[in-house]
């Protein structure tokens, strides 16, 4: 039975005949009533699960950084910014084998399908108009300090940098912060990303909401994997607070020094689904 909030003709929640109506971030939408359907559990359903379940996990720890770069895109589709995500980047994710599947519960097994069967460069956390920072590189040494450096590309100084980092065999990543013009940054990596495989894509953000498309940063080589520097060619300050991130355990605070730079590091959680 459905409720009416607003009256006759205001939203409902609820069934009616054949249609189902609820209300989201601010507004009351209707959808087709879906009877109950017998699992049938046939390769290409358990298939298309699979697929369907690895860009969940995927995109749920990267929901702060989606809400960014594809929140016009969400607006436009009238959709979250999870779903714009997977509806973008379904095609990276391709379906699991049934060998895969037979072996799925082992650890090696898994992180070989998160670290081969997505295609990662393609990946797009952002869709807009405005200029991407260009020549995306980034280092890691072996405390984990992470240091990341990209060209302005054009755009705004002030524009900011928004910068992600995934670690397949962590299933998780961190969210960072710069502004356009520093054409740098540093922050602490948490502990099980130290040696792992990572992957770090970028895009920039204006003050009125523009965003520029997704770039794809490679390790950096030779002296490209050397301190940031302002735009004046001082030093930019080191970024070792980033200790003071969102989730990031005590005994990883203790390695950051103290008292140096500003950079935050946010530790993005596990549990949020794209909805």
């Amino acid at each position: 039975m459905a409720k009416l909030d607003m009256g006759i003709l205001g939203g409902f929640s609820g069934r009616v005949g054949t249609v189902v109506g609820y209300y989201r971030r601010g507004a009351w939408f209707v959808r087709a009533y879906q009877p109950h359907i017998k699992d049938r559990k046939s390769a290409a359903q358990l298939e298309q699960r699979s697929r369907f379940k690895a860009m969940i996990q995927f995109a749920s720890p990267a929901t702060p950084v989606l809400r960014v770069g594809l929140r016009q895109v969400a607006a436009d589709w009238q959709i979250t910014e999870g779903n714009a995500f997977l509806k973008i980047n379904k095609e990276c994710f391709p379906r699991e084998s049934r060998n895969s599947r037979n072996t799925r519960n082992s650890r090696e097994s898994r992180e070989s399908r998160n670290s081969r069967a997505i295609d990662y460069p393609s990946l797009q956390f952002s869709r807009g108009s405005l200029a991407a920072p260009q020549a995306l590189q980034y280092a890691v040494d072996e405390g984990g300090a992470l240091t990341v450096r990209w060209s302005a590309g054009g755009g705004r100084l002030a524009d900011r940098i928004h910068i992600y980092v995934y670690c397949p065999a962590a299933m998780t990543g961190i969210a960072l912060q710069g502004e356009r013009g520093r054409h740098g940054l540093q922050a602490l990596l948490p502990q099980d990303f130290v040696g792992e495989e990572l992957h770090l894509w970028a895009f920039a953000a204006a003050a009125d909401g523009m965003v520029s498309p997704t770039v794809y940063g490679a390790p950096a080589t030779g002296d490209a994997a050397t301190t940031p520097h302002t735009p004046n060619g001082e030093a930019a300050p080191d970024a070792c607070t980033a200790a003071a991130a969102h989730g990031m355990p005590a005994e990883e605070r203790a390695r950051c020094p103290q008292g140096q730079g500003s950079q935050r590091a946010e530790r993005t959680g596990r549990t949020e689904r794209p909805t």
